[in-house]
């Protein structure tokens, strides 16, 4: 083991003579900096790296308790051991709270006691720092996977844009015969599918890397909007049953394509964890204060294992029997995300008995007008 540089900081000096005469008595081989105020200590730490302090309570002016704080405070993060005339267990607390590797009472300290109280400190601050660098790796690992995310769905967005334009032309044309336009039909509906995948993934990336999902504000009507994201819904998914039910005044300054986004996604998600045989109920309504959009579907309730990650991203339940797996778990999260956007929010409730119920809180306008 290489030699140790440490601080010794005592205002007292036969104390830092007794200490010093400790270290000597215990097997590591260390150099000693001594300190004999407050000032002096945090002088000597900016000046230089030390592998631990050693240092007194009992300090003029400035106690160790605060001269700890001050050291931490700086960005030192340096293994202090507080050294002090009596134990109290409730300033030990305070101390490893503010950041101390250890407390010792100048009563218990022996060559033994110190010299197994420093390797202690300094294996737990070894492991504090690998942990601290094996958590920035891994924080710089998601954001590059997050970017790249947000790239490729950018690059993949524009020729698939092209593939549907294509597709809108061939549909206008009179001389398909009807097997071309069943496969044409094809193309549309898997092209759609993907192009919502793609800015789901836009919208994922943006959440997470820049200033949130954006929104443009603007006069609408979310009764209108709401009977047209459904109508479309029925109209892509002719075997099951959608109910809609407006009430009170459905005016307010939203963004409408994300708002008829948080339709899609919900009812959406109701049609694949509902029971097929039952219907997906939305509820539009409205007071002076804003209005609450809810969409709820019968069925096998959300499992109580996952409430508390249901709005995190890349998350998706169990699917009943026979659903098809159209999402990559990202639904949930940009209703979220977007909700919050309007300075809004999700509830969600659930059992065996009443079934699924998701309600999106919407003021009708922004917090700042």
């Amino acid at each position: 083991m290489k030699p140790l540089r440490l601080l010794l900081v005592d205002d007292d000096e036969l104390d830092r003579m007794a200490v010093q005469r400790m270290l000597r008595g215990s097997e590591l081989h260390a150099s000693i900096v001594e300190a004999g105020d407050a000032a002096a200590a945090i002088e000597a730490l900016l000046a230089g790296s030390f592998d631990c302090v050693l240092l007194d309570f009992h300090l003029p002016r400035l106690d160790g308790l605060d001269v700890l704080r001050r050291v931490r405070a700086m960005g030192i993060d340096t293994p202090v051991i507080m050294l002090t005339g009596q134990g109290d267990e409730a300033l030990a607390v305070e101390l490893m709270k503010a950041g101390a590797s250890d407390y010792v009472a100048k009563a218990n300290l022996s060559a033994q006691r110190l010299g197994t109280g420093i390797l202690a400190a300094l294996k737990l601050y070894e492991a504090q720092q690998a942990a601290s660098k094996a958590q920035e790796l891994l924080r710089q690992q998601v954001q590059f996977a997050e970017m790249f995310v947000g790239i490729a769905s950018h690059d993949l967005r524009n020729p698939l844009s092209v593939i549907m334009l294509n597709v809108a032309i061939l549909e206008r044309s009179a001389k398909l015969p009807p097997e071309l336009q069943q496969c044409v039909a094809r193309i549309k509906t898997s092209g759609k599918k993907s192009l919502r995948l793609i800015h789901d993934l836009l919208d994922f990336t943006q959440a997470r890397l820049g200033s949130g999902i954006p929104i443009n504000r603007a006069s609408t009507d979310l009764h209108a909007l709401v009977s047209e994201a459904v109508e479309e819904l029925r109209s892509t998914h002719p075997g099951r049953e959608l109910v809609l039910r407006l009430s009170g005044d459905g005016a307010g300054i939203w963004d409408a394509d994300r708002l008829a986004q948080v339709v899609t996604n919900l009812v959406t998600n109701a049609l694949a964890y509902g029971a097929p045989d039952r219907p997906v109920t939305v509820d539009v309504g409205g007071n002076e204060d804003g209005v609450g959009l809810s969409v709820h579907n019968e069925g096998e309730p959300i499992p109580g294992e996952l409430r508390d990650t249901l709005f995190e991203p890349l998350r998706r339940g169990a699917l009943r029997q026979g659903a098809p797996v159209g999402n990559i778990g990202l639904g949930l999260f940009i209703v979220d995300q977007i909700a919050r956007a309007h300075g809004g929010g999700v509830d969600v409730e659930s059992s065996a008995s009443a079934g699924t119920r998701f309600t999106v809180r919407l003021p009708r306008t922004p917090a700042d007008t």
